[in-house]
């Protein structure tokens, strides 16, 4: 029998649903304002859109080299995509479901031109659907601290320039909304009396989207999995269920699968110009011996007349080893590796942290100097946007890009929920939403060092964008812990005078 609730029970349900009510309005109309005020921003193509569009099947409308950098491009082509890449069988990037459903909708439309903006729309609400239920799963006892909570989650994560990437064929929407729907997941299995095949299902698909978003994501595998094996058998029975355990294992085998597939597609493609900025324009760039550094990487030293160069300049400014051509796939791509360039940093910590340096100078950017309009909806090309971009501003110009900050912030968020977690020992629930912090806070420092080892110094800025994202989550739970506890202190001293 279901207990009757009481008249105080049912007011305090109907003012929290009419504060996710107001949290869902405030963010659609922050999003309607940054997205769909004319003129229409978005992010010019850099060269990565097109070997997303292959997979995902689009293509260019018309010849789009003018607009590299400068422009925004909205309208694509569109073609047929293998369906095997829609359910997995053939590795793919987890966007293909968000353009395949905005695919769908053009077509419904009469039309058979692909346009972002439907994208952006089918992002956005993913997005704000993602925030409030992490908010609501969170379960905030106190209403003061829900209102606190979700303003500050609102005024942080609807910033404008985070939405703005929404408006193009990037990864990183995926990136950032999959991280949200995984973090619910998460606190829906966490939140469950028994957690079975419902929120198995609800954790596998959201784990997909996010470690299929881009291939930088991959490296978070060990930790999603982690936290899914965790979780699930927080229950002791559920470790003895023998069906149970079949249960985690299948998903998860396959979850390595489909990473691997992605990595080995993508490492063909992008990885190829990675690889050779991680070298040239990483380790080579700043080298004092770069023949020495050649050797150490199993190379030949001949390739240093290259060093501090990038893979994109034009084919004439390199003196030899062009980027995918025959002699350079001979004595570099087919030599080199991830191992080499992992072994290389551990044998030489002192050129890492000064890497690790270079990116921290790097940090908290979510702004890029890529176009934000198309050709003819602005008199002349710009880079700067600033529809309701108060925080990223502020974060911008006033944290300090120091690797000790970043390191004392971190240190001082883990210790703090450390004591947190020791003094909540018999609440299970709390210890894990803890662990899922941690989680979250592992899977932003495996990001951190992934541009400059992976890339060197090639679009840093860029590849930190989860790094951001991550960093703005803790700056919120910092926020709203700060918040809980002067409230706890204010009442006790309102107590205590009375």
């Amino acid at each position: 029998m279901f207990r009757k609730i009481t008249a105080p029970e049912r007011k305090c349900l109907n003012i929290r649903f009419l504060v996710f009510s107001l949290l869902f309005i405030a963010a659609f109309t922050i999003a309607i304002y940054v997205l769909y005020t004319p003129p229409f921003p978005g992010v010019a193509d850099q060269g990565d859109f097109q070997r997303v569009m292959g997979v995902v099947g689009l293509c260019m409308a018309a010849d789009s080299s003018s607009h590299f950098f400068r422009y925004v491009i909205k309208e694509y082509d569109m073609v047929c995509v293998n369906p095997l890449r829609l359910v997995g069988i053939i590795p793919t990037i987890s966007m293909i479901y968000p353009v395949a459903a905005a695919k769908f909708l053009c077509r419904m439309s009469g039309t058979n031109i692909f346009n972002t903006q439907i994208l952006s729309a089918i992002y956005c609400l993913m997005y704000i659907l993602s925030i409030i239920l992490c908010l609501f799963l969170l379960r905030i006892q106190k209403l003061s601290s829900l209102i606190f909570c979700g303003f500050v989650s609102l005024f942080i994560l609807m910033d404008g320039n985070y939405l703005i990437w929404f408006n193009s064929l990037y990864g990183e929407p995926m990136m950032i909304i999959g991280l949200l729907l995984f973090t619910a997941s998460c606190l829906y299995s966490i939140n469950s009396e028994n957690p079975g095949l419902k929120e198995l299902a609800f954790l596998f698909f959201a784990s997909v989207l996010f470690v299929g978003a881009k291939l930088q994501c991959i490296s978070s595998l060990p930790l999603v999995i982690f936290i899914v094996v965790r979780i699930i058998f927080a229950k002791k029975d559920n470790f003895h269920i023998r069906k149970m355990r079949f249960k985690v294992i299948l998903p998860v085998v396959f979850l390595i699968l489909y990473c691997g597939g992605i990595y080995i597609d993508l490492n063909n493609t992008c990885g190829m110009d990675t690889k050779y900025n991680s070298v040239f324009y990483g380790i080579l760039k700043n080298s004092d011996n770069p023949e020495k550094d050649l050797k150490m990487l199993g190379l030949s030293a001949d390739l240093a007349v290259e060093s501090g160069k990038h893979a994109y300049f034009p084919a004439e400014e390199y003196e030899k080893y062009i980027p995918w051509s025959e002699i350079t796939e001979k004595e570099f791509y087919r030599k080199i590796s991830n191992i080499k360039l992992l072994k290389f940093y551990i044998l030489n910590p002192g050129r890492l942290i000064k890497g690790l340096e270079y990116t921290a100078s790097q940090s908290f950017q979510t702004q890029s100097f890529l176009g934000k309009f198309e050709k003819g909806a602005v008199n002349d090309y710009t880079w700067q946007f600033n529809r309701f971009t108060f925080w990223s501003d502020f974060r911008n110009r006033y944290f300090p890009k120091r690797l000790s900050f970043i390191i004392v912030f971190l240190a001082v968020v883990l210790f703090v929920s450390f004591l947190k977690y020791m003094k909540h020992k018999p609440d299970s629930r709390f210890r894990l939403k803890i662990e899922l912090l941690w989680v979250i806070a592992g899977i932003g420092l495996l990001q951190f060092p992934m541009p400059y080892i992976g890339n060197g110094e090639a679009d840093t800025a860029k590849q930190l964008f989860l790094f951001n994202f991550i960093f703005d989550i803790l700056v919120i739970v910092v926020c709203v812990s700060i918040f809980s506890t002067l409230l706890k202190l204010y009442f006790k001293t309102i107590a205590g005078s009375n």
